[in-house]
């Protein structure tokens, strides 16, 4: 099982702070988000005056039993030779000293990181490596998203082509061409290109129940934020949940990968196109080929075009209209998700504190010290708490109104056109979404 990584100092602090204001450790371990016996473990430190001993024996019980001079003659050969590993430097001093007991190779790397550090080679790993994200089981549930960049177009434009897969039905959602050509070179899509690229694939496929992506910044905000970013609460707010892969893991979403290469086979690997028109019409045509009539072995459609093996992926029965956006855009799940969780943070020497890519002004006062940070629903503001419990600051939230995240404000329009709602209901199939009627 995955577990997260170990408490920084900061969370240590807040959490003697909140253990002496009265706090149960298992309520503190819910806003930390970590086990009760990690925080059990942590107070009993900090309430003790002790500091966590290091695994494994004492660094002057290495080879104790050992004589003096195999140490000394193994400490020596790894010195002269930094790069040499525990079964090299064995080796030689099996021809050193070949009548005397020696020690195995994880005792000698052992010695090595005691007596001569500077002689190691780091060694960069994860330590808590992260499982990859379940499977889907029916059409619909999740669509795999991502860009194939630098697509050539035109005499010396490139392009992104924004893929959508289900990888359950081997449908080609969608398949967006982006012009990316600027003057330095070429430049990353955007939120509002994505968003974009999403909502016709709504409007063609309906809404599914999650969208798979990588950590790309325009998915996921900067890399070492731990705020949801404004696609993700984009997706929310539609009832649609976030799925990502593991960090520079592209075999998590596989399908997707693979339908690069396709796609590429069937379009611009053989021919080039002048504009970037040409190019999104080639893309349309040969993905409805794709779905209506090419033979395929992937996702059970056992040699059948995809919507022939899978007639009901047609349509997810979760409809959308881009028309209704703003009323179908539900900013109590945003709200509730926001107000579900805890950051801690603390306040630089300027008295700033960073959320969500914008900077709170909390005053010098308690810089360098630790806050809590709470988003209220009521006020759609953040609560900035010291860890007794002190009212540092409630300030509003920057950019997580409905109009940011949708990324326009409401089309004000007299007659909005029917909309049939995905509610399981037999009498009535059909409402009108019209200001004062239904």
């Amino acid at each position: 099982m995955a577990t997260r990584a170990p408490l920084t100092e900061a969370e240590k602090d807040y959490l003697v702070m909140r253990k002496q204001q009265g706090v149960s450790l298992a309520e503190i371990a819910r806003e930390i988000r970590c086990s009760p016996e990690t925080t059990r473990k942590g107070w009993r430190e900090r309430r003790d005056g002790r500091r966590p001993a290091k695994r494994g024996r004492p660094p002057t019980g290495i080879l104790s039993t050992y004589r003096a001079s195999v140490r000394e003659q193994a400490v020596a050969t790894k010195r002269a030779h930094p790069h040499w590993g525990p079964a090299n430097v064995k080796l030689e001093l099996q021809r050193q000293l070949p009548n005397e007991p020696l020690p195995s190779n994880s005792r000698l790397s052992a010695l090595f990181k005691s007596e001569c550090p500077e002689a190691v080679q780091p060694r960069k790993r994860r330590m808590y490596p992260e499982r990859p994200p379940p499977g889907g089981t029916f059409p619909h549930q999740r669509w795999q998203m991502d860009g194939k960049e630098k697509v050539p177009v035109g005499e010396c434009d490139v392009a992104t082509i924004l893929n959508i897969r289900d990888p359950m039905a081997a449908l080609m959602i969608g398949s967006q061409v982006i012009l990316a050509t600027t003057a330095k070179g070429w430049r990353k899509v955007t939120v509002q290109e994505v968003q974009e690229t999403l909502r016709l694939a709504f409007e063609e496929w309906g809404c599914p129940l999650e969208v798979q992506t990588d950590h790309e910044v325009v998915y996921v905000g900067e890399a070492d934020t731990d705020f949801p970013s404004p696609f993700t609460l984009w997706l929310l707010g539609l009832g649609i949940t976030h799925i990502l892969s593991r960090s520079h893991r592209p075999t998590d979403q596989p399908h997707v990968e693979r339908n690069h290469r396709t796609l590429g086979d069937m379009t611009w690997q053989d021919q080039h196109f002048d504009t970037v028109a040409s190019l999104q019409t080639t893309l349309d045509h040969c993905r409805h080929r794709h779905n209506e009539d090419l033979p395929v072995h992937a996702s059970d459609c056992q040699g059948h075009p995809p919507l022939e093996a899978h007639p009901a992926a047609r349509h997810s029965k979760r409809p959308f209209d881009r028309a209704l956006e703003w009323t179908l855009f539900d900013m109590q799940l945003v709200n509730t998700y926001l107000a579900s969780r805890v950051w801690i943070r603390k306040i630089s020497d300027s008295g700033n504190v960073g959320i969500g890519g914008h900077h709170y002004y909390l005053g010098r006062a308690h810089r360098q010290e630790t806050v809590s940070v709470r988003f209220m629903p009521e006020t759609r503001t953040f609560r900035f708490q010291l860890g007794d419990g002190t009212l540092v600051s409630e300030l509003p939230a920057v950019a997580l109104d409905k109009a940011d995240l949708i990324g326009h404000m409401p089309i004000e329009a007299a007659h909005l056109p029917p909309f049939q709602l995905p509610l399981p209901l037999q009498e009535v199939r059909f409402y009108e979404i019209v200001k004062g009627t239904r």
